[in-house]
């Protein structure tokens, strides 16, 4: 609830500096227009030139009526169909109407700050005939608040489509990570349930290592990013943990070159080439099993290359390396590459990754 709170108050904040700004660039426009036509009366018809308060009062009344118009369009926007059509027909009567009625009264007054002693006085009937360049005004500000208030809605809906966005990858993310805790911690128990009943003495040693793993999947793997060498401690003792299962002389080994300080990956992203290596590539217990893991950093690359034996009449893709792509798509998108090969009984996946 707090977070949304902090969202509407700054889209408020941000529409108010918004239509400030626009008011701010209409009064400078209505500015320059009234120093124009000032200009170009006097230029021709130096009687036909009003007092310098008659302008300031026209200045006034259109950022007056302006400013009502638009804040009265902005409230009533989100009704939709006859009512707004309604509305807008009475805004422009009584804008119209009160426009006129100040008018005949500044020409009324006999104010000699407003209008000279000589000008004729003129009845209601002449500012009718002559509204027609107010009416024009009318619209073009109308106008103006239609179009302002457009970008401002579609500016609106692409920062929600945003956010939408990035919290429908945050929940697949969350899902995808779901899905492969179960995985994991269901062979690894396995595996343990193997050394127990065999009352082998590298019992202790495995439950150290799960107890390190667990860390890692349950407590740090809650955090968007991890640091790469989490990543690769994960892995080593996932690795050591799934050797227990095969005999000593069988290869198994896993390589780290390059220097990972500092750079962050997101978690849970290389076990399931490890995990698919081991389903797949070394199911059953053979000599011709093995398997390498090579993990190269250099700069911002990573370079992930896992080889392993492997017998299938065909390559399979489980639901881990679908997932792989998944996160990839979601958070890497545009810098990585994947690539896997399947030929002579090996079968190999290489991914090249931009950490920045």
């Amino acid at each position: 609830m707090p977070i949304v709170a902090i969202v509407s108050a700054d889209e408020k904040s941000q529409s108010k500096k918004f239509w400030q700004k626009a008011f701010l660039i209409y009064a400078i426009v209505e500015v320059v227009i009234i120093l124009t036509q000032y200009i170009t009366t006097s230029s021709q018809c130096v009687k036909c030139v009003m007092p310098p308060g008659f302008y300031v009062v026209n200045f006034l009344q259109h950022l007056l009526f302006t400013g009502l118009l638009w804040y009265c369009l902005n409230r009533l926007y989100h009704l939709r169909g006859w009512k707004i059509i309604g509305i807008n027909i009475l805004l422009f009567a009584v804008h119209y109407f009160f426009w006129i009625a100040i008018l005949y009264t500044i020409f009324q007054a006999g104010l000699n700050w407003l209008t000279w002693p000589e000008s004729p006085k003129r009845s209601i009937y002449w500012f009718v005939y002559g509204s027609w360049i107010d009416i024009a005004k009318y619209f073009a500000k109308l106008s103006a608040f239609y179009v302002l208030k457009f970008y401002v809605e579609f500016r609106k809906a692409e920062q929600q489509r945003i956010r939408l966005a990035i919290i429908n990858k945050d929940m697949q993310l969350n899902l995808l990570k779901q899905q492969l805790s179960p995985h994991f911690y269901f062979n690894t128990l396995n595996n343990l349930y193997g050394l127990a009943i065999s009352n082998n003495g590298k019992l202790p040693v495995a439950l150290h290592q799960l107890s390190n793993i667990m860390q890692y999947v349950i407590v740090d793997c809650n955090q968007p990013k991890v640091l790469l060498n989490q990543e690769i401690n994960f892995l080593q003792s996932y690795i050591a943990l799934e050797k227990l299962r095969y005999e000593q002389d069988i290869i198994i080994e896993m390589k780290v070159t390059g220097e990972a300080a500092n750079k962050t990956i997101i978690p849970l992203l290389l076990i399931q080439f490890v995990e698919n290596a081991f389903k797949h590539g070394m199911k059953e217990k053979s000599e011709r099993n093995w398997m390498k893991v090579n993990l190269l950093i250099d700069k911002e690359e990573l370079l992930f290359n896992v080889q392993n034996s492997y017998y299938a009449a065909s390559t399979i893709a489980g639901i881990g390396i679908n997932s792989v792509k998944h996160i990839l798509n979601l958070q890497y998108e545009g810098k990585y590459d994947i690539q896997m090969i399947h030929e002579d009984h090996r079968f190999s996946v290489t991914l090249k990754l931009n950490l920045s």
